[in-house]
């Protein structure tokens, strides 16, 4: 009776959570259409701190944030919703269009066509999607499997065979999808620079050469931090020392 009790007390507060938030979400839709983008970005704020998140929030943040010509807040809402939806073209576009106005005009290191297939093919769906996928077929591939073992017709069991081997080979296509994509997620940890301006060293201190000036919007990879400084990668392959207060993680 009491686990009941709580079970029904925590259902009800999850209800009167979403309830609210979506109310919340509204609101801000509202004063988005209506040009109130400040207003707008208040109450998807609430949401945040309510602990919601959603890939919709993430780009109407973008997408007010655009609209007051901070470019900052923009790219990097713009680039928390594409962690929770990959490949999403309508966050690419308007990604795209953010990109344009950066100070920084920074050019990716050339791939073959190949890796940028392959790429592609990966950054349609999350972990978790391409998860899905392989259990998925996994599990198609055991269902034809045991039909083969126990039907007694060699024609059905020819088919069957086929079947769960073709799923098998997928099951095993879509593993390796995962664990790529997995792996790549684990070792990326992309940031925004907030800062108007800051300056990339050679080494982490103010004393060491300058290599270049960075300005914000600016994205990159963090690969390691000492103390107030991280060890940083452009995507043009330029690595340097920033101060780790200059810029926000998006994962």
């Amino acid at each position: 009776m009491i686990l009941k009790t709580i079970k029904f007390i925590i259902f009800l507060f999850a209800s009167i959570s979403f309830s609210q938030n979506a109310e919340l979400f509204d609101q801000g839709n509202k004063f988005y259409n209506e040009g109130k983008y400040f207003d707008a970005i208040e109450k998807y704020n609430v949401i945040l701190k309510n602990g919601s998140h959603s890939e919709q929030l993430y780009y109407n943040l973008g997408n007010s944030y655009y609209k007051l010509n901070d470019i900052a807040n923009s790219i990097y809402y713009f680039e928390k919703a594409l962690v929770l939806s990959p490949g999403n073209e309508k966050i690419l576009n308007n990604l795209t269009f953010a990109n344009n106005m950066l100070i920084d005009k920074i050019d990716s290191l050339p791939k073959n066509q190949v890796s940028l297939f392959i790429n592609t093919i990966l950054n349609l769906f999350s972990y978790t999607t391409w998860q899905y996928i392989f259990l998925l077929f996994e599990y198609l591939a055991a269902i034809f499997l045991v039909l083969y073992f126990i039907s007694k017709r060699p024609k059905n069991k020819k088919k069957y065979f086929i079947s769960a081997l073709t799923f098998s080979l997928l099951f095993l296509l879509f593993l390796a999808a995962a664990n790529i994509t997995k792996s790549n997620y684990q070792s990326y940890n992309p940031a925004i620079i907030f800062d108007k301006q800051v300056d990339l060293r050679s080494e982490p201190n103010l004393r060491s050469d300058e290599i270049s000036k960075l300005h914000e919007g600016t994205k990159l990879n963090i690969i390691e931090s000492v103390n107030d400084w991280s060890l940083i990668e452009l995507k043009n392959g330029n690595k340097g020392w920033l101060t780790t207060s200059s810029f926000r993680t998006i994962k």
